[in-house]
This record gives C-alpha cells, structure tokens and sequence, in this order.
C-alpha cells in the first residue's frame, strides 16, 4: 500500500514561504505584545515612584526634625534629671510646666504598603527597590522606637506639678524612664540621618526643620515658686 502526501497548489517551497510568513507574523504579534506590557509596566513604575517620592516627603519631614531637635531634647531631658535630684534631696520646691517635648508626627506608608501588594515593585530597579526596602523598614523601626519613647514620656510626665509629692517609687521610675529616653531620643535621630541619606540618593528633596518649631522644643522647662 502507497501513502500519497498531498501536493501543495503551487508546490513545497511556495507552502513553504507562506507557512514562513505566518510565523513571522505570529511572532511579530508576540514581540508587539511583550513590548506594549513593557511599556505598561515603565508607566505603571513612573507612576509609583511618584507616588512614594511624594510620601516619603511627609516622614523626610519628621525625620528632619528629629535630627535638628535631638541636642534640645536632650538638654531637656537632662533639665529634667537635675530638677528631679533635687527634689530627691527635698532641696526644691519649684512648680514644674509641661514637659513633653515636641518628638514629631506619625509616619506614613500607605503608598508603600498598597504597592508591595500589588506587582508593580517587582518591576523597579534591583538597586532602587533594594533602598526602598531599606527605607521603608528603618521607618517601620523608628515607630517602635517612637512607640517606646511615648511610654518614657509618659512617666516622666509626672514630675509635672509639685515635685515634692513623689515618693520613691515615682523618683526611680522617672530616672528609669529618662534614661530610656536619653537612648531613643539618640537612636531615633541616627536613624533618621541614614534616611534622609536614603531619601537624597533615591532623588527625594529634602526640607530643613521649622526654626520657629525648633526654638518652643530648645526653650528652658517653666519652672516657677
């Protein structure tokens, strides 16, 4: 038995050529595709990038801040310590003003937060998404710190008032609390160093801290008879 392949039309080498430009056209349409989604892709980086330059505005600011108010911060809390050994030796009777220093505002990441559930930053730069991550986990550190440092206040706080009132139990817990308070205000301004070097090399602009914010946090305690 003599199997008969059938014979093209216009022979092998014309079917040949047609079934050649078929495949160059599919492959043409695959090619278009992929460079369309690339070019959706470039768009949709843009566009988050963007988005997270101008949210990382907002703790660029608070970070600023931090840096420019640790020296004050400090000197308050030593203000504090100095006032609450005296009242340790009952060698004071002054009244005490409020004594929580201005630490800033909340950090925002909502932006980061609904882009890393999304696709989009798989398609950032290696390098850049790498200081995003870095960016935007000190961030997440400086809340806890943040958090911690609140507590401190807190108890400190109660110096407020007549001093004199405290007993010891109050008086230790304070000292406790200001050394608590001495490491996070520290610790929290280093931190923010690193991330508004951070935000500089991912071509975010920075802003000084308020003067007139600065010099109420700088201000001596009130203290009066």
């Amino acid at each position: 038995m003599h199997v008969h392949l059938p014979k093209p039309m216009h022979g092998w080498r014309q079917f040949a050529g047609e079934v050649g430009v078929i495949v160059l056209g599919v492959l043409i349409a695959i090619a278009f595709e992929q460079m369309v989604e690339r070019l959706r892709w470039v768009g949709e980086v843009r566009t988050a990038r963007s988005a997270l330059h101008r949210e990382m505005q907002q703790p660029d600011r608070v970070f600023a801040w931090r840096v420019a108010a640790e020296p004050c911060v400090s000197r308050r809390l030593s203000e504090i310590e100095g006032l609450l050994e005296r009242t340790a030796k009952h060698a004071s009777k002054s009244r005490v003003g409020p004594v929580i220093p201005d630490i800033g505002n909340a950090l925002d990441d909502n932006v980061w937060e609904t882009y890393r559930a999304s696709q989009t930053l798989a398609h950032f730069d290696d390098a850049e998404l790498a200081l995003l991550g870095v960016y935007y986990t000190q961030l997440a550190n400086i809340r806890l710190f943040e958090g911690q440092e609140t507590r401190d206040w807190a108890t400190i706080k109660v110096i407020e008032g007549d001093p004199s009132r405290l007993g010891p139990v109050d008086v230790a817990g304070i000292r406790v609390a200001i050394q608590n308070a001495r490491f996070e205000n520290r610790i929290v301004a280093s931190i923010a160093t690193d991330e508004l070097s951070y935000s500089r090399d991912l071509g975010v602009a920075g802003r000084p801290a308020n003067a007139e914010r600065l010099k109420k946090v700088c201000a001596p305690i009130s203290i009066s008879a």
